[in-house]
Protein backbone atom coordinates (compact mmCIF):
# COMPACT_ATOMS: atom_id res chain seq x y z
CA UNK A 1 0.00 0.00 0.00
CA UNK A 2 0.99 3.61 -0.71
CA UNK A 3 0.93 5.64 1.72
CA UNK A 4 1.27 9.58 1.53
CA UNK A 5 1.01 12.30 3.98
CA UNK A 6 0.96 16.01 3.95
CA UNK A 7 0.73 18.64 6.47
CA UNK A 8 -0.14 21.95 5.97
CA UNK A 9 -1.40 22.82 8.87
CA UNK A 10 1.60 24.82 10.97
CA UNK A 11 -0.15 23.80 14.33
CA UNK A 12 -0.71 20.06 13.45
CA UNK A 13 0.75 17.69 15.88
CA UNK A 14 3.53 15.67 14.61
CA UNK A 15 3.39 11.92 13.70
CA UNK A 16 6.01 9.81 12.05
CA UNK A 17 4.57 8.57 8.50
CA UNK A 18 6.12 4.91 8.81
CA UNK A 19 3.83 4.97 11.66
CA UNK A 20 0.78 5.87 10.35
CA UNK A 21 1.09 4.16 7.63
CA UNK A 22 1.51 0.94 10.01
CA UNK A 23 -1.44 2.05 11.20
CA UNK A 24 -3.43 2.43 7.95
CA UNK A 25 -2.26 -1.18 7.31
CA UNK A 26 -3.43 -2.47 10.24
CA UNK A 27 -6.92 -1.53 10.26
CA UNK A 28 -7.37 -2.78 6.60
CA UNK A 29 -6.14 -6.03 7.82
CA UNK A 30 -8.79 -6.43 10.52
CA UNK A 31 -11.25 -4.70 8.60
CA UNK A 32 -10.35 -7.58 6.10
CA UNK A 33 -9.94 -4.87 3.39
CA UNK A 34 -7.07 -3.97 0.11
CA UNK A 35 -6.11 -0.58 -0.15
CA UNK A 36 -3.84 0.75 -2.95
CA UNK A 37 -3.50 4.12 -2.10
CA UNK A 38 -3.73 6.17 1.15
CA UNK A 39 -3.48 10.14 1.09
CA UNK A 40 -3.65 11.50 4.52
CA UNK A 41 -3.58 15.56 4.43
CA UNK A 42 -3.89 17.73 7.99
CA UNK A 43 -5.29 20.75 6.68
CA UNK A 44 -7.23 23.59 8.17
CA UNK A 45 -10.80 24.89 8.43
CA UNK A 46 -11.55 26.79 5.16
CA UNK A 47 -10.11 23.83 3.49
CA UNK A 48 -12.57 21.01 4.79
CA UNK A 49 -15.47 23.60 4.45
CA UNK A 50 -14.82 23.71 0.59
CA UNK A 51 -14.67 20.23 -0.04
CA UNK A 52 -18.05 20.14 2.28
CA UNK A 53 -19.59 22.61 -0.16
CA UNK A 54 -17.94 21.25 -3.52
CA UNK A 55 -18.52 17.74 -2.99
CA UNK A 56 -21.00 16.92 -0.34
CA UNK A 57 -23.35 19.52 -0.74
CA UNK A 58 -22.91 20.72 3.33
CA UNK A 59 -22.32 24.30 3.85
CA UNK A 60 -21.21 23.97 7.51
CA UNK A 61 -17.29 23.13 8.94
CA UNK A 62 -16.07 19.20 10.04
CA UNK A 63 -13.41 17.98 11.11
CA UNK A 64 -12.44 15.00 8.40
CA UNK A 65 -13.62 14.27 5.29
CA UNK A 66 -13.06 10.83 3.28
CA UNK A 67 -13.31 9.67 -0.35
CA UNK A 68 -12.91 6.14 -1.73
CA UNK A 69 -11.53 6.86 -5.68
CA UNK A 70 -10.80 3.34 -5.70
CA UNK A 71 -12.83 0.53 -7.97
CA UNK A 72 -13.72 -3.00 -7.96
CA UNK A 73 -13.37 -3.14 -4.07
CA UNK A 74 -9.76 -1.77 -3.79
CA UNK A 75 -9.34 1.70 -1.69
CA UNK A 76 -7.78 4.40 -3.44
CA UNK A 77 -8.60 7.18 -0.14
CA UNK A 78 -7.88 10.15 0.44
CA UNK A 79 -8.58 11.53 4.34
CA UNK A 80 -8.53 15.43 5.10
CA UNK A 81 -8.47 16.57 8.78
CA UNK A 82 -9.35 19.91 10.20
CA UNK A 83 -6.39 20.73 12.65
CA UNK A 84 -8.53 23.56 13.53
CA UNK A 85 -11.68 21.25 14.90
CA UNK A 86 -9.66 18.81 15.94
CA UNK A 87 -8.19 21.50 18.64
CA UNK A 88 -11.71 22.73 19.45
CA UNK A 89 -13.21 19.35 20.06
CA UNK A 90 -9.77 18.38 21.98
CA UNK A 91 -10.65 21.10 24.34
CA UNK A 92 -14.18 20.18 24.69
CA UNK A 93 -13.50 16.22 24.90
CA UNK A 94 -10.49 17.15 27.43
CA UNK A 95 -7.71 15.16 25.27
CA UNK A 96 -4.56 16.08 23.95
CA UNK A 97 -4.59 18.15 20.22
CA UNK A 98 -2.46 15.02 19.02
CA UNK A 99 -4.92 12.49 20.41
CA UNK A 100 -8.23 14.01 18.90
CA UNK A 101 -6.48 13.93 15.64
CA UNK A 102 -5.23 10.44 15.88
CA UNK A 103 -8.97 9.62 16.43
CA UNK A 104 -10.12 11.30 13.37
CA UNK A 105 -7.33 9.89 11.46
CA UNK A 106 -8.45 6.59 12.60
CA UNK A 107 -12.53 7.45 11.93
CA UNK A 108 -11.37 9.03 8.31
CA UNK A 109 -10.01 5.18 7.76
CA UNK A 110 -12.82 3.26 8.90
CA UNK A 111 -15.30 4.77 6.78
CA UNK A 112 -12.91 3.83 3.91
CA UNK A 113 -13.42 0.54 5.05
CA UNK A 114 -17.48 0.95 5.09
CA UNK A 115 -18.32 1.98 8.51
CA UNK A 116 -21.38 4.19 8.86
CA UNK A 117 -22.39 6.71 12.13
CA UNK A 118 -25.25 8.20 11.04
CA UNK A 119 -27.06 6.22 14.08
CA UNK A 120 -26.41 6.75 17.17
CA UNK A 121 -25.80 2.78 17.79
CA UNK A 122 -23.43 2.85 14.71
CA UNK A 123 -21.55 6.13 16.29
CA UNK A 124 -20.99 3.79 19.12
CA UNK A 125 -19.74 0.80 17.32
CA UNK A 126 -17.44 3.12 15.77
CA UNK A 127 -16.17 4.92 18.52
CA UNK A 128 -14.92 1.48 20.41
CA UNK A 129 -13.59 0.66 16.92
CA UNK A 130 -11.92 3.69 16.90
CA UNK A 131 -10.88 3.25 20.68
CA UNK A 132 -9.12 -0.25 20.32
CA UNK A 133 -6.99 1.21 17.06
CA UNK A 134 -6.05 4.03 19.42
CA UNK A 135 -4.69 1.27 21.66
CA UNK A 136 -2.84 -0.36 19.32
CA UNK A 137 -1.43 3.00 17.92
CA UNK A 138 -0.64 3.63 21.13
CA UNK A 139 1.49 0.04 22.25
CA UNK A 140 3.60 0.22 18.61
CA UNK A 141 4.23 4.10 19.69
CA UNK A 142 6.08 2.60 22.57
CA UNK A 143 8.03 -0.02 20.85
CA UNK A 144 10.00 2.47 18.47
Amino acid sequence: MIFEYFVVHERAPKFRQALLSKLASQIFKQEDCSAEKITLVLTDDNFLLDLNRRFLHHDYKTDVISFNLGERGIIDGEIYVSVDRARVQAKRYKVTTEAEVLRLIIHGILHLTGWDDKTRSQKLRMRRRENEYILWFQRMSRKR
